[in-house]
């Protein structure tokens, strides 16, 4: 019999507090954990004393200089920073993404891991589907990646977008042979920024996202080829909220992130992971499908020990 093939599918969350999801219950993240591995750990960068971000796309630019000497990354907790972070498997410092403005980004010295992976190994299939178009129009994912579906949550609602993009993931799933998939839903971050995370659309919102993770695993799992594949799936998110709602500070409930994995079919018995980083997320990706982290990229990330 010949080996299984690696393939993964990472699934992002914005503005997904983990403190919530373990209150409000949400089943398949639940599982997900408890058959596989987690941890959370504090984002290295926010901004003090500036004013929060109260919608997903709004920009508001970081203010304070970097002291001399040392490594200190200036960087408001936004969405923007968050998810180039998790693209890139580098820090704001490195891939030049501060806040929502996507000013001078630096993603053809930091592509994102489905563009490397593509690069190392051209037969592999990618795809990434947004609700946030940002990532797309500022080149976050690059077009190097084989298939890219992109809404705009902002024209269409979070909500609508979301349902539409895990539709389009599902099919995609079902239908093709992808070997890398990223999937980005929004409105947790939608609902949070204009009611905050403690209110019952935030928790109608997460379990929404939640079921639309568990269609994209069952359509993983009845794949016709899925005996003869090992699919690792990570799930994460950019940035949290404070409890009125809104970020880009530097508060614990602002900086805490989180990283679920899990190999389908196997049991890694609820494993804590001790701090992982979004920078990792990528690096991961890359080990799981055979690509070496190449130290001249000068990436922040390792990948993670599952």
């Amino acid at each position: 019999m010949s080996p299984s093939k690696n393939k993964v599918l990472v699934v992002g969350m914005d503005g997904l507090r983990f403190d919530r999801l373990q209150a409000v219950g949400a089943p398949v993240l639940a599982e997900l954990m408890a058959s596989g591995a987690y941890g959370t750990s504090m984002l290295p960068y926010g901004e003090a004393g500036t004013p929060r971000t109260e919608s997903p796309g709004e920009v508001v630019r970081k203010t304070s200089e970097p002291p001399a000497g040392g490594r200190v990354i200036r960087s408001r907790t936004d969405s923007g920073p968050g998810w180039s972070s998790i693209a890139t498997g580098a820090w704001p410092d490195r891939h030049g993404v501060v806040d929502n403005g996507f000013t001078a980004p630096q993603f053809q010295k930091f592509p994102d891991f489905l563009t490397r992976a593509k690069k190392a190994r051209p037969e592999l299939n990618t795809a990434a589907f947004f609700s946030w178009a940002a990532l797309a129009e500022h080149g976050a994912f690059g077009p190097a990646v084989d298939h890219r579906f992109v809404l705009d949550g902002y024209a269409i609602g979070w909500a609508e977008a979301d349902k539409q993009v895990a539709a389009a993931a599902e099919r995609h799933l079902a239908e093709t042979d992808p070997d890398a998939v990223f999937v980005y839903l929004g409105d947790t971050d939608e609902v949070a920024h204009d009611l905050g995370p403690h209110c019952p659309e935030y928790t109608a919102a997460l379990q929404t996202q939640d079921a639309y993770l568990g269609r994209l695993l069952d359509t993983v799992r009845a794949r016709p080829s899925y005996a003869r594949e090992c699919w690792t799936v990570l799930v994460t998110t950019d940035h949290g909220h404070v409890d009125e709602g809104g970020h880009g500070g530097v508060a614990e409930e602002e900086r805490t992130v989180f990283v679920i994995a899990n190999r389908l079919g196997e049991h890694l018995g609820g494993r804590f992971l001790a701090g992982p980083r979004l920078v990792d997320v990528g690096p991961t990706v890359l080990a799981i499908l055979g690509v070496a982290v190449d130290p001249a990229w000068d990436l922040d990330g390792a990948p993670l020990e599952l």
